[in-house]
C-alpha cells in the first residue's frame, strides 16, 4: 500500500503538467490559426472531468504545448 502511496503526487503531477501542455498548446493555435482553432480553456477540474470521458479533441494541442516549449528550450540551448 505505502508502494501506492509513493505514485499519487506523479499521478497529480503528471495532470497538472498535461494541464499546462494543453492550455498552451491551446492559446498557441489560437494566435497562430488567427482565431480559427477555438479550442475550450477549460478550468482544471473541468479539464479532468472532459479528459476522462473522451480523448478526441485534446490531442492535438497538448502536441502542440509539447513542441512549443521544445523549441523554447532548443532556442535557449542555440543562443548559449
Amino acid at each position: 500500500m505505502s508502494i501506492f502511496l509513493e505514485f499519487i503526487p506523479n499521478l497529480f503531477l503528471a495532470l497538472a503538467f498535461d494541464f499546462i501542455l494543453y492550455i498552451t498548446g491551446a492559446g498557441v493555435l489560437r494566435v497562430i490559426s488567427f482565431g480559427l482553432f477555438k479550442y475550450q480553456l477549460h478550468s482544471y477540474s473541468k479539464y479532468k472531468e472532459f479528459k476522462g470521458k473522451a480523448n478526441n479533441g485534446y490531442l492535438m494541442p497538448y502536441i502542440v504545448g509539447i513542441l512549443f516549449y521544445a523549441l523554447i528550450i532548443v532556442s535557449i540551448a542555440w543562443l548559449n
